[in-house]
């Protein structure tokens, strides 16, 4: 009977998707719908929303001497969307990655874990109820909205993806707070998340002027120019169409795919930290998959555009001499655009790979608990993809995913017209295997190095390997003293070392500061190869240890 009474207990919990039955939800719904907070909120942000409505609605019978909203509805649209994205993404995104840092400070995340409910259930219930004051403030906005769609006639094919992409952007960036305020469990998570925000609207799509548009998919700009491209005759669309390979796909239908993508890495992340706090945030298997999907995107985004050659088209504006001697340089200099655009993709496989590398290594503590688990498989794949696996073969894969990549991509770009004519085949030749190694070999060293001195230790040492010789170049180069020792330290940092490919490319005939940069360039991956033996063998003397000592 005990049995049976606790087992009807279990079935009366709420399942993931039963959010109205969610205690965690009711417990924020309670506390952040008192009714001061809810007539505030009806008289900011109603009151704003009603505000912009009426300004349009008296310009439109006054000024503009109409008798409907036809022709300027799209203006307090605008306005309100602006609105309730500034409230969803932006205040929202700052109060769930507050409240998740303050539950980890005050200990109630390790209260949550001991509750019967399952972990979709509590990750649905955070993500619900820690936003739920945002999510009423957009429900007040929602009578001017309706009220300007319905007397501008704005048709349904307009907002319609806005507000998909509207939610769907929403929730990525929730989930994104919600694990960064579980992980890091700081004080200042809600800034940090904000900066996050601000990253992805407004630094990364500055990509898309190099053809990398697939950032532009993390926001909802695109579908917004799209829209306003339908309401209009105004050219407010980017220069690349959305293309993918040579397919050609709706703004919104990308914007959710991109979106819902990674809303399902954050979800995955948030999902394996509440089933076990000691878990790496993604399994190995997972990095991989990541990585795959990663380039494929990449390599999808930006595959038609380099066959046809627009993107190498950037256009610069501005009439200041500056602006113009810019703007006569590019359109002349066609294969520096390309180096470029090369060089940005080695970059972003790159930084990615670093990035992963630091989720999925052990540490050393973490590797010999693995090792003396009395319950370790003898499945050698298995134990590999082990959070207390050693993270080097993942590391390998990753690496040759990203040189795989990016060499094709440079093999597209060769083929494109405009830079066949451009560059000659002796370049793309010697360029080639830079393109083999430059990746490779950093990525590789970075990895085991990491694995045996640890995240901190391994991110300080890197930091500075990789920024002091750029610093030391460009003060260098500053002061005009010894230039061709400035570009040859370049070459010693990764970050620079991925340039060295696309600058062979364009290279016609190397100058002697040219030939200092690739020659630091080779220096330094040979100073990557010697210090990758040697923690490898460091590393492989701390495994041969751990087995002999795993059953002390």
């Amino acid at each position: 009977m005990p049995f049976k009474a606790q087992s009807n207990t279990l079935d009366a919990l709420p399942q993931f998707w039963q959010v109205w039955k969610n205690p965690i939800f009711h417990r924020y719904r309670q506390s952040r719908l008192r009714l001061p907070s809810l007539i505030t909120g009806f008289l900011l942000y109603g009151g704003s929303s009603m505000f912009f409505y009426l300004i349009s609605l008296g310009i439109t019978l006054t000024h503009a001497q109409q008798d409907n909203m036809v022709d300027t509805a799209i203006f307090p649209f605008a306005l309100i969307v602006f609105l309730q994205l500034f409230i969803l993404n932006f205040v929202g995104t700052g109060e769930v990655a507050a409240g998740m840092a303050r539950e980890s400070i005050d200990g109630v995340l390790t209260y949550q874990r001991l509750t019967p409910l399952s972990p979709a259930t509590k990750i649905i219930g955070y993500l619900s109820g820690l936003p739920v004051r945002q999510f009423y403030h957009f429900l007040v906005t929602l009578p001017a909205s309706i009220l300007v769609i319905s007397s501008g006639h704005i048709p349904l094919h307009v907002w319609g993806p806005i507000y998909t992409v509207l939610l769907t952007s929403t929730l990525m960036f929730y989930l994104l707070a919600m694990s960064v305020g579980l992980t890091m469990g700081k004080k200042f998570s809600a800034l940090i998340s904000q900066g996050l925000v601000a990253l992805l609207y407004f630094a990364l799509p500055q990509l898309s002027n190099f053809g990398f548009v697939i950032f532009e998919y993390l926001t909802i700009r695109p579908t917004i120019f799209s829209a306003a491209q339908k309401l209009t005759d105004w050219r407010i669309t980017e220069t690349h169409s959305a293309l993918f390979f040579t397919w050609e796909i709706s703004h919104t239908i990308y914007c959710i795919f991109i979106q819902g993508l990674l809303s399902w890495v954050f979800y995955s992340l948030l999902l394996r930290r509440w089933r076990n706090e000691e878990a790496h945030l993604l399994s190995k298997l997972q990095c991989i998959t990541i990585t795959l999907l990663l380039h494929i995107i990449i390599l999808g985004s930006i595959w038609a555009n380099t066959a046809n050659g627009s993107i190498f088209e950037i256009e610069i504006k501005g009439v200041s001499p500056a602006a113009m001697i810019a703007r006569e340089a590019l359109s002349t200099n066609k294969e520096l655009i390309a180096a470029t655009i090369l060089s940005l993709y080695g970059i972003i496989g790159f930084a990615s790979a670093i990035l992963l590398q630091y989720i999925y290594t052990p540490n050393k503590f973490y590797y010999l608990a693995g090792l003396r688990n009395p319950n370790r498989s003898r499945n050698f794949l298995k134990n590999i993809l082990a959070d207390s696996g050693t993270g080097f073969p993942t590391s390998l894969s990753i690496a040759i995913i990203t040189t795989i990549a990016w060499m094709i991509y440079a093999q597209h770009m060769q083929q494109s017209s405009t830079i066949l004519a451009l560059t000659s085949v002796d370049a793309w030749t010697a360029a080639k295997p830079l393109l083999l190694v430059v990746a490779m070999m950093p990525l590789l060293t970075h990895a085991i190095v990491l694995e045996h001195l640890g995240r901190q230790l391994t991110g300080i040492v890197a930091g500075f390997a990789w920024v002091l010789p750029l610093a030391t170049g460009l003060l260098l180069n500053a002061w005009s003293i010894l230039e061709s020792f400035a570009n040859f330290l370049y070459g010693f940092s990764p970050l620079a070392m991925n340039f060295s490919p696309g600058y062979v490319m364009a290279s016609h005939t190397l100058s002697q500061h040219n030939q200092a940069f690739i020659s630091g360039t080779k220096t330094g991956i040979t100073l990557y190869f010697i210090i990758g033996i040697i923690f490898a063998i460091l590393l492989m003397k701390r495994h041969k240890h751990f087995q002999t000592t795993k059953n002390v």
